[in-house]
């Protein structure tokens, strides 16, 4: 038993201590530094608990990576269904602060369901069109315009322009890469400048100047 363990914990030991790609690893190292720098500029006395949150962040990445991708399909589904059902209670019953609800009080601890859609979304769209890997036809694209548009606009409602658009844009890499026609995409971008007139207008001020600025 204590020598199952044993094998257990050096397996998982060797897992985490496996090469990691470079270019990745610098990339996000450069990130990492980017927003510590940042928010030692911005708030300081916050700096010791975004450290924290940064080393524990590295440990899940790691062990995370190492969860075979079959393995992450099978939480596909689940995942997707669990955020969207939690975006919908935090328009029903969600905290409102500073003029938005995005917040959902779970008794022991207050969630934000959008970010779990960051996740939940490019990953249901993958399981998605990996069940369609031979041919994808038009409705296939159709649907999954619709499972991304729905936690998409969810969001939009809180407010949450920026959490939106980080959404939309995760699910859209997955539908391109899925084959898309290029022809659908230019249709679908010439739709979106005109329907930007109608968007700006639905926008709240503090967004406009966001996006001004």
């Amino acid at each position: 038993m204590n020598r199952g363990i044993a094998l257990r914990v050096r397996g998982l030991v060797r897992s985490l201590a496996a090469p990691i790609d470079g270019p990745l690893l610098l990339i996000a190292v450069l990130l990492v530094l980017l927003s510590i720098g940042m928010m030692g500029s911005a708030s300081p006395e916050r700096l010791g608990s975004q450290l924290i949150n940064v080393a524990v962040a590295i440990v899940v990445m790691r062990a995370v990576a190492q969860i075979p991708p079959q393995r992450l399909m099978h939480l596909a589904v689940p995942v997707y269904l669990a955020g969207l059902l939690l975006l919908i209670a935090v328009a029903l019953f969600g905290d409102v602060s500073k003029g938005a609800r995005r917040w959902l009080n779970l008794g022991f601890m207050r969630a934000q369901p959008s970010e779990l859609m960051k996740i939940a979304m490019p990953l249901l769209l993958a399981w998605f069109f990996q069940k369609r890997e031979a041919m994808p036809r038009l409705r296939d694209y159709g649907i999954a315009a619709c499972l991304l548009l729905l936690p998409v606009g969810l969001i939009a409602r809180q407010p949450d322009l920026g959490t939106s658009i980080l959404v939309l844009a995760a699910g859209l890499y997955v539908i391109f890469f899925a084959g898309l026609s290029w022809k659908i995409m230019v249709g679908m971008a010439v739709s979106a400048m005109a329907a930007a007139p109608l968007a700006w207008n639905l926008l709240h001020d503090y967004q406009r100047s966001r996006i001004i600025t």
